[in-house]
């Protein structure tokens, strides 16, 4: 094993310890996602928690089995609350996080799950339409591997392809993003994107991407003298400026920056297959692979120093300039993404019975946006 091999794997083992304390207080993590509301008024929220808390009459084993659970709430009528599918395994799960297409009237949940004994932690998603589930995860990279912190937002695309009669249409397909951070002999952000076409997705079909490599700075990367919190959790945003396309921030340990990357997708499938390719079709011209269409760099906020237990949230301006967040002690601080910003301490807004959380969110993002 290399010399950075093994730095790398030092962080990698503290981890572990502090995954398993961030399962134990779950309910501390402060994060936006674990609701979301769609345009019919249906509130859908996404919790861990017990087998039997969900299901009447199960026996003591599977009682404390931990399961990520989905609570549906239409407007003016009582909740009901249903095991997402793929969860009812025995591993220990956490940063769930879910969005909804209401194009698609589809649920889509991600969530980590870590099996202690086997010094490993996936990314797993599942997918609700049509009253059942589907579940699948992402390829991770060689080796040992610690995921965590998956964000997840659905965007809708217009292309061309052909029909039955090879005549050339305008279609439109929603495209779930997903973002995580992956522990390996490198430490880097990840990207995957699932397409729904023609009302199907196929989670076996899903490619995996280093965001370094699609930032443009790929190599060795070095955490040391980093807090942790300074620099895994990646974001994902809609892009005001693309068809489809997103923004996502995040920490790239090879050039030591922070960076925001514009993210978008070929829309057109009836051009000539891709350079060494022989036949036409999104898999062998790459239709689906993410291009960079630019971003924009900053320096990693060293000073967000918390405990793992808590998350930190990115809000990302038209401009390309992020703003983190996070709570803590009764209060939201936050920190502007621009070098001159990041010189000071990170401010503070005390929350009240009457300001909570998404009011002083709301006030930040309308400060973020005029950035």
């Amino acid at each position: 094993m290399t010399t950075a091999s093994r730095r790398t794997f030092r962080p990698f083992a503290a981890l572990l310890g502090l995954a398993a304390a961030c399962v134990l207080f779950t309910g501390a993590r402060a994060d936006a996602a674990n609701a979301v509301l769609a345009k019919d008024g249906t509130l859908y929220e996404v919790f861990v928690t017990n087998y039997g808390q969900v299901i009447d009459g199960a026996n003591g084993t599977d009682s404390a089995m931990p399961v990520v659970a989905l609570r549906t709430t239409p407007a003016g009528k009582p909740p009901t609350v249903e095991i997402v599918g793929g969860t009812v395994t025995p591993l220990l799960k956490f940063s769930e996080s879910l969005e909804y297409d209401d194009t698609t009237q589809t649920v889509f949940v991600v969530y980590t799950s870590l099996q202690v004994q086997g010094f490993f932690a996936d990314v797993r998603a599942a997918m609700r339409r049509d009253g059942g589930w589907s579940n699948g995860g992402f390829l991770p990279n060689a080796g040992l591997y610690f995921s965590v912190n998956p964000k997840l937002l659905v965007t809708r695309q217009a292309y061309r392809d052909f029909d039955a009669d090879g005549k050339t249409v305008t279609k439109t397909r929603s495209i779930l993003s997903v973002v995580w951070w992956e522990e390996t002999a490198l430490s880097q952000a990840r990207y995957a994107a699932l397409f729904i076409e023609d009302g199907s997705m196929k989670f076996d079909e899903v490619a995996s991407y280093n965001l370094n490599e699609l930032g443009g700075t790929a190599g060795p990367t070095d955490s040391r003298g980093l807090p942790t919190s300074s620099y895994m959790y990646p974001a994902v945003q809609r892009d005001p400026a693309g068809d489809g396309g997103v923004l996502v921030s995040f920490a790239n340990l090879a050039s030591h920056k922070q960076q925001v990357l514009r993210l978008g997708f070929p829309d057109d499938y009836t051009k000539p297959p891709a350079t060494g390719t022989t036949t036409a079709g999104r898999t062998s011209s790459s239709r689906t692979t993410p291009i960079g269409r630019g971003g924009f760099e900053f320096p990693i906020p060293t000073g967000i120093d918390v405990p793992f237990t808590l998350s930190v949230g990115t809000i990302i301006s038209p401009a390309g300039v992020p703003t983190f967040w996070w709570t803590r002690n009764g209060a939201l601080s936050y920190v502007s993404g621009d070098a001159a910003s990041l010189k000071r301490a990170p401010l503070t807004i005390p929350l009240r019975p009457d300001f909570q959380l998404d009011s002083a969110l709301s006030a930040i993002r309308s400060m973020a946006e005029k950035q």
